[in-house]
């Protein structure tokens, strides 16, 4: 028995037993109520989300009905189930996890998926807070830097309510906020919210539609009939009639715009019968319509002389100074607005680029001024300021003004390759090759040392070999920087203007077709100056009546050379000078590289009739030019422009006729015109010379009693015997 109990395996002794372990319970944890709060907004930011998905949807469904008049495809309909719809559960899923979305690796490579940060995205434009509650989140997508999509925003809004409760104030901070180039096409749906809303047009509210009417430079006949519809309107809404002084503005500027200066007249009248003042801003306004559109330079002087002896208020700042200054180098009066620029600094008046720019384009029209011209150009540089596109263009009219090729031509590749290059700035450069200096002169701009190292390095450093990968810009220069003969000149002018016309056109206007002309007629032959005469040009005809003419236009285009010129080198002369492109163009053209001819042609054209020796073709230019007199074009010109143009036709042919040696003729000219233009010395200055050389006492002599008593009847001179009486009768 011991034994057995011996074998017997013991028993593990029994673990004290533990209590129970207790399994926490597991419950969910209430969400404070920030949480709460963030997750209600991002389900109302995900609702609106959908909502604007909807509303684009039925908005892009409308657009195509109306343009399709109410006829579509069922295939051209977007679908209930668009892409961005089908997104909305995703992005649901993502706001409520974070504030902003996030995909997959797999998703951020999908063309098709998009990325929204809420948190991040604000709109470009301020509206106000009742608006944007409407709105909601679909404001931050309509109004982006990149795009203001106000046509969808107002269906939206429409959408919402559109201005029901809405305060007027509010209404009309969204119509400010409107761009002034978007407004008046959006503006007849601002009214049927309004009308919907019971609301009516304010004012001020119509004035803001007014401004985007006339936001441009110039305004039209339609335009000017909208914003006097406008005035009538505001005109109603007030018992008596009256406009306040904003809506009296923007009718000063209108009437501007639209170059008619009586009506301005009759505004600033009604104002001072209201006992409204005209402000600083309508001096301003009619001060720019005399300067740029009705070019009344002595109603312009006058107006700026008011404004600095009026009041106070009404003191030129520098716009006011800007558009004197401009008016004065347009009348050829630098000496007075170098005056101003002086002024200018005495009384601490800030200058700015344009003001520096129109007075080196004035100096540069005096030979003892064109180095202050550059200059002046300078100052730019020396002031810190960023020059710009306009400055640069006339640095290129400097040195085109001057003859200096070689800085011309980079200047306008420098414009060419930023895209930059306009029709004005390629005339520039064409009147670079007519002016082309090719003897030793040394160019104006050497005269200033920074001018001399500003020459250097952009010569230097602006590569002119056409970059074939852009065939815009591929300017065809000759590998040269010096020219030595007008074959050069011509041969290069003429393979520009055909790159030109083959790839930038709308660079081709009259006035670089004008300067085209200029270059053959000063450096070119009689033969070429036709070739491009005949290519380029034509007399439209319309409204000339079908009279017959003892010499025939365009006749002397038909006139033979001389016997005596060699036909064959003519030829292979022309040939050398006309790019082949530019010859190939002319003969598949069909007509079309043509421009109308104008008074500028026919001065040209006389110009190089004088220099070749040719009367016919003299003759015919001024028989063809009192044609072009009696056509449409011509009739639409203002009385000013027509005085000032048949002035400088007179000019011509009086020099014209010096150079063929018919001085009586060119006498006859002066003396039938003697009390119709005003005639100065210097207008006749190669008949006084030549009748002088000659002998003839009787020409010189009455040249001189013309030029007298043009200072007396034009110019203000007394005359002696009226100085003795004033001294008789004043006693002094």
């Amino acid at each position: 028995m011991s034994s057995e109990r011996k074998m017997r395996p013991r028993r593990p002794a029994a673990k004290p037993k533990l209590p129970a372990k207790r399994v926490p319970e597991v419950r969910e944890r209430t969400p404070s109520k920030e949480e709460k709060a963030q997750h209600l907004e991002h389900i109302r930011r995900i609702k609106e989300f959908k909502n604007l998905t909807k509303s684009v949807n039925q908005y892009l469904q409308h657009k195509t009905l109306a343009t399709r008049g109410g006829h579509i495809e069922e295939t051209e309909l977007i679908e209930e189930s668009s892409p961005i719809e089908e997104k909305a559960d995703e992005i649901y899923q993502a706001i409520r996890s974070k504030d902003n979305i996030t995909f997959t690796d797999q998703e951020k490579n999908d063309d098709n998926s998009v990325v929204f940060k809420f948190e991040n995205t604000t709109p470009a434009v301020e509206l106000p807070d009742t608006i944007k509650d409407k709105l909601g989140l679909s404001v931050k997508y309509l109004l982006t830097q990149e795009n203001q999509n106000w046509d969808l925003l107002l269906y939206q809004l429409e959408k919402e309510g559109g201005f029901k409760d809405l305060p007027e104030r509010d209404v009309r901070k969204l119509v400010y906020a409107v761009p002034r180039d978007q407004l008046r096409y959006i503006f007849p749906k601002i009214e049927e919210l309004l009308e919907a809303a019971g609301m009516q047009k304010s004012p001020k509210i119509i004035n803001a539609y007014m401004r985007s009417v006339i936001h441009r430079n110039s305004v039209d006949r339609v335009e000017m009939q909208e914003v006097e519809k406008c005035i009538d309107t505001i005109r109603q809404l007030n018992k008596k009639g009256k406009l306040g002084r904003e809506s009296y503005e923007i009718l000063v500027e209108a009437y501007g715009k639209n170059s008619d200066i009586d009506k301005v007249n009759a505004v600033i009248t009604e104002m001072k019968e209201q006992g409204l003042e005209p402000s600083k801003v309508v001096y301003s306004n009619v001060l720019a319509t005399c300067v740029y559109k009705t070019k009344s330079h002595a109603t312009a002087v006058s107006l700026f002389d008011s404004m600095k002896f009026f009041s106070q208020k009404t003191q030129p700042s520098t716009r006011e100074y800007q558009d004197i200054i401009v008016s004065y180098v347009n009348n050829d009066d630098i000496e007075k607005a170098l005056d101003l620029y002086q002024e200018m600094l005495t009384n601490r008046v800030e200058v700015n680029q344009k003001i520096l720019v129109a007075l080196a384009r004035g100096c540069v029209s005096r030979d003892e001024l064109k180095a202050r011209a550059w200059d002046f150009m300078f100052e730019i540089h020396k002031r810190g300021w960023t020059p710009t596109v306009h400055t640069a263009e006339y640095m290129l009219y400097l040195a085109s003004k001057d003859g200096d090729l070689p800085l011309a031509r980079v200047l306008y590749q420098q414009l060419n390759l930023a895209n930059n290059a306009n029709p004005r700035s390629f005339s520039f450069l064409l009147l670079a090759y007519a002016n082309a200096s090719l003897d030793t002169d040394v160019p104006m701009i050497e005269f200033n040392d920074t001018g001399r190292r500003f020459r250097h390095n952009i010569i230097s450093s602006t590569d002119l070999t056409a970059k074939m990968d852009d065939p815009q810009k591929a300017i065809p220069f000759l590998p040269i920087q010096t020219f030595t003969s007008p074959k050069e000149v011509l041969a290069e002018s003429s393979a520009v203007m055909a790159h030109s016309l083959m790839m930038n056109n709308r660079l081709i206007n009259i006035e670089s077709v004008n300067t085209f002309l200029n270059i053959a007629a000063n450096i070119g032959t009689l033969e070429e100056f036709r070739d491009r005469f005949k290519q380029f040009t034509y007399l439209d005809r319309e409204g000339i009546p079908g009279t017959r003419s003892i010499i025939e236009p365009e006749q002397c285009l038909e006139v033979e050379e001389p016997q005596h010129v060699d036909q064959r080198a003519s030829s292979e002369s022309t040939a050398l000078a006309k790019s082949p492109a530019l010859q190939r163009l002319a003969e598949h053209s069909n007509n079309q590289l043509k421009v109308p001819r104008n008074t500028i042609t026919y001065l040209i054209a006389l110009k190089a009739a004088a220099k070749g020796n040719d009367y016919a073709m003299a003759q015919t230019m001024w028989t063809e030019r009192g044609l072009y007199r009696k056509s449409v074009h011509w009739s639409k010109l203002s009385r000013d422009e027509k005085d000032k143009l048949d002035f400088d036709f007179a000019i011509t042919m009086v020099n014209c006729l010096t150079q063929f040696g018919l001085f009586d003729d060119a006498l006859a000219i002066i003396m039938s015109t003697e009390y119709q233009f005003r005639w100065k010395r210097h207008h006749f200055t190669q008949l006084y010379k030549a009748a002088v050389e000659i002998g003839n006492n009787k020409i010189a002599s009455t040249l001189r009693g013309i030029a007298k008593r043009s200072q007396i009847n034009f110019e203000g001179k007394i005359r002696r015997r009226d100085y003795k009486k004033y001294v008789m009768e004043n006693g002094f």
